[in-house]
């Protein structure tokens, strides 16, 4: 987790110990997979509509963003 306190610390100039560091690192890795479900709903209900009718644009994001490729 020093990578977190680094970052942290250089964003912030505040110095964590490894227990914080590690508490903020869940707590960050906790968001990440929500937007990622966000996000993978998204296509999913995106899908169920025909290609001519999807906004391809906010598709191809969320596909780009979960990293999946066309």
């Amino acid at each position: 987790m020093s990578d977190i306190a680094d970052k942290i610390y250089a964003a912030t100039g505040l110095t964590l110990g490894a227990e914080a560091a590690a508490a903020i690192g869940r707590l960050i890795q906790a968001e990440n997979e929500k937007l990622l479900a966000a996000l993978q709903w998204l296509l999913n209900d995106l899908e169920d509509y025909p290609a001519s009718a999807r906004p391809i644009a906010a598709y191809d994001n969320a596909r780009a963003a979960l990293g999946e490729k066309e």
